[in-house]
């Protein structure tokens, strides 16, 4: 083979590696964002009802990140391996949450119930239960350092708790299931196979923000009993009642379900003014 040929060769055979790297690397996370922001949000009303006298709210259920911007879902996109995730050959050897979460989040923890209590240790060796919460709103949401969206909301959320008197509202995360451990963002990650691992991974996490982080056991018992949906969240009223959650946390949809709630108890404390005229 002559000089020429050989070049030619190797420019065809550069060029052939480059595009697939871009139909491996490239292209699944930028088709899949796409249809997702094609799709949009799905549909959410904020106006309060009530249930057996409890103010609650629609749930949002949503198979997909809807309310992310298109940058924002190209930066999820990028940190998963996209084309793993839809031929079952993830690298990630948890895949129960994958299987159950569309059913199981619907039925578990309905809205208008008491919200199931827990226990949990937290990443600084105190405690988080939820019943203690009575009293105020107890704002919650299952997060991990392998869990793209939820690492997106961890600034927001930490923005979100500094707004409300820890007397009034209180927020913290729940660690959970490593859900993208060893993809392509999260190389050095492993999944988590003792308490201790998750606890580690939880201290790291504790470094980017000041919201309690408490920690799932390795059984992940709290994260199925509220629906196996590893960045979903949760608000609670202060009697104990779940009163609004939501599939893919989105820190928007929490503080309107926050603020409505302080509305109507300022409302419910003013004092009734009688407007009637005297009778003599």
């Amino acid at each position: 083979m002559d000089k020429l040929n050989k070049r030619r060769l190797i420019k065809w055979l550069a060029i052939a590696s480059v595009l697939s790297l871009i139909v491996v690397f490239v292209l699944p996370p930028l088709v899949f964002t796409a249809y997702d922001y094609v799709k949009g949000d799905a549909d959410w009303d904020p106006t309060p009802k009530s249930v057996n006298g409890i103010t609650v709210f629609e749930p949002h259920y949503s198979d997909h990140p809807g309310h992310y911007t298109f940058g924002e879902k190209i930066s999820i996109a990028s940190k998963i391996d996209v084309l793993a995730l839809f031929t079952g050959t993830r690298i990630s050897e948890d895949k129960t949450v994958f299987a159950v979460e569309p059913l199981a989040f619907p039925k578990a923890s309905p809205i208008g119930e008491p919200a199931p209590d827990f226990e949990l240790e937290t990443t600084d060796g105190a405690s988080v239960r939820l019943s203690d919460k009575h009293g105020k709103i107890g704002v919650f949401m299952f997060v991990a350092m392998t869990c793209p969206p939820a690492r997106m909301q961890v600034d927001l959320w930490t923005v979100l708790n500094k707004k409300y008197d820890k007397q009034a509202v209180e927020m913290f995360f729940v660690y959970s299931v490593e859900q993208h451990a060893g993809e392509r963002g999260y190389r050095e990650f492993k999944t988590t196979t003792t308490y201790e691992q998750k606890m580690d991974h939880a201290r790291m996490m504790s470094e980017l923000t000041d919201v309690p982080i408490a920690v799932d056991g390795i059984d992940e018992i709290v994260l199925a009993t509220y629906g196996m949906t590893p960045n979903a969240a949760f608000v609670v009223n202060e009697e104990g009642v779940l009163v609004f959650k939501s599939q893919w946390a989105d820190v928007r949809k929490i503080e309107r379900v926050i603020d409505l709630l302080l509305e109507e108890k300022t409302l419910s404390l003013e004092p009734v003014v009688d407007t009637s005229p005297l009778t003599l």
